[in-house]
């Protein structure tokens, strides 16, 4: 992601003084995440975290891209059958809309 739309993406979800409460932020991605990427940071009370940046849009973008799928097989006949394929696509859905929230894995951290 270039470093002015990530910028935009963590000011649209953490306000436009962010910054303020870091003592460092590391603006090139150490890694990779599934749907965005990763920074490292330091709080102001010295631990050193990593921030996990969403891609812009991509959670809007998962119920359409499995509808998508859906349409694909459905007009491909590749599903044999007897097979109903809307259970198994709605669960993709919701799976799909959980790795998308990012306040959702930050609290199971925490229980872990």
């Amino acid at each position: 992601m270039p470093p002015g739309q990530m910028m935009k993406a963590v000011s649209s979800d953490l306000g436009p003084d962010w910054r303020s409460r870091l003592e460092f932020f590391e603006e090139k991605p150490f890694a990779a995440a599934s749907i965005g990427q990763v920074h490292a940071a330091r709080m102001k009370d010295g631990r050193d975290v990593a921030m996990k940046i969403q891609y812009p849009g991509v959670a809007q973008s998962i119920d359409s891209d499995v509808n998508n799928i859906m349409t694909v097989l459905k007009l491909s006949n590749m599903l044999p059958e007897g097979l109903f394929p809307e259970h198994m696509i709605e669960v993709m859905s919701r799976e799909l809309a959980l790795e998308c929230d990012y306040i959702r894995e930050a609290e199971c951290a925490r229980k872990f």
